[in-house]
């Protein structure tokens, strides 16, 4: 006796066991292609692609690019044209960049304030780049 299992066939793009991927919407893309063009200015700073996400958040209801470091992810959201970019930290905004989404606001701006915002907050180490340098026999 052999066994079968019979699917209900709902749409022509699938089985119906699993639903369709939704389109994203033009919004949509061109925020995480900006996430991602923010994330690959993070290079220069020692975040490469291992260490960061770009996707749509529910719980921002926007596209976050998200860093993993060694205090945690931080979640940079892509905010609406003429906003500043907030900063979230387990759930929770704890801070807005110094700049806004505009034409004129470059990604890589983007990138060094966000690089910035991290090192500020000793969530992230970025050698040789220090305000003040301590060398390495100091106690």
């Amino acid at each position: 006796m052999t066994r079968t299992a019979l699917f209900e066939t709902t749409d022509d793009h699938g089985c119906g066991c699993v639903p369709a991927p939704a389109e994203p919407d033009p919004a949509t893309t061109a925020d995480i292609m900006q996430a991602r063009a923010i994330a690959s200015g993070l290079a220069e700073f020692g975040i490469g692609p291992a260490r960061w996400s770009a996707a749509y958040d529910d719980q921002a209801a926007a596209v976050v690019l998200r860093v993993d470091t060694p205090r945690g992810l931080y979640a940079l959201a892509i905010p609406a044209p003429g906003q500043p970019f907030p900063v979230r930290h387990r759930g929770e905004r704890i801070g807005a960049l110094d700049c806004r989404r505009t034409y004129g606001t470059a990604d890589s701006y983007t990138a060094a304030l966000f690089a910035a915002f991290l090192r500020d907050r000793a969530a992230l180490d970025i050698p040789g780049r220090d305000a003040c340098p301590t060398p390495p026999n100091m106690v």
